[in-house]
């Protein structure tokens, strides 16, 4: 597909009208055609898919195939599932948009302007207007991706701020069934104490029903109760304590991976009043 002076083929645009005449150079082995604004070819069209299809270079042949797009992708109005090669002049259609392969060299851009328009002022005009086109077609290419930035950001903080709740939750159940449950556990080695020292005081034996324990409540002792009570309080601490650190990691890490973008270069400031 390459011309004699080496230029690389390349699609002119035909449809939507709010891209037409734009040029996408295929100077490179494999190129993705889709919405996500990380594919090597953009459109922003809501019937194209995030990755439409995929435009592949073997030697001098261009290659087509769809990507499992939900409309599909077509050369000549036939559907393009498999690897298909491409000749110039072939009409490429990704659910609306449609655009024509031109051989290496050749400037479809050019010569398409200058049939639309007559030499002289008017080209210049129409040339001014396609370039400012294109600075319109990147700013909105920026735009969309500083919106997928912050939204993305936006919802891992929030996923953030959740996490940190639970934790804080489980941090003071686990610290109040700690302190109860040690509470409890004391309370029956204290009445344990008081039962040895009355004996001793009065010098009688001590009931042979005592326990350092304490007494049984449906044939588990208080005490060992109020110990298992604490170690589960205990457990929940330590968890909470664990998703806290993870939680305020992962929100440093939030900032980091999708930082604030300055706005368009030459975009107005908003006013305050």
């Amino acid at each position: 597909m390459r011309a004699e002076n080496g230029g690389a083929p390349h699609l002119i645009v035909l449809a939507p009208e709010s891209d037409r005449g734009r040029r996408i150079s295929l100077d490179k082995d494999y190129q993705v055609v889709g919405r996500e604004p990380t594919c090597d070819v953009w459109f922003d069209d809501p019937r194209v898919s995030r990755t439409h299809a995929a435009l592949q270079r073997r030697g001098n042949a261009v290659y087509v195939q769809d990507l499992d797009s939900s409309a599909g992708t077509f050369v000549n109005g036939e559907a393009a599932v498999a690897a298909r090669e491409l000749h110039a002049g072939d009409v490429l259609t990704f659910a609306t948009v449609k655009a024509r392969l031109e051989p290496g060299g050749s400037s479809g851009a050019q010569t398409m302007t200058m049939a639309a328009r007559p030499a002289g002022a008017g080209l210049v005009q129409h040339i001014d207007n396609q370039e400012a086109d294109y600075i319109h077609y990147d700013e909105r290419k920026y735009n969309w991706h500083v919106q997928n930035v912050n939204q993305q950001r936006e919802n891992f903080l929030r996923e953030v701020a959740a996490t940190k709740t639970k934790a804080r939750w489980l941090a003071w159940t686990g610290f109040l069934l700690s302190v109860v449950g040690f509470g409890i556990f004391a309370a029956a080695d204290l009445s344990f104490i008081k039962s040895i020292s009355d004996a001793i005081q009065s010098g009688n034996p001590a009931p042979p029903t005592t326990s350092p324990l304490g007494r049984e409540i449906g044939g588990v002792p208080i005490g060992l109760a109020g110990w298992a009570l604490a170690a589960v309080g205990m457990v929940l601490l330590i968890v909470g304590i664990v998703l806290h650190v993870v939680a305020t990691s992962r929100r440093k890490q939030a900032y980091r991976d999708f930082p604030m973008l300055p706005p368009w270069p030459g975009a107005q400031p908003a006013r305050r009043g």
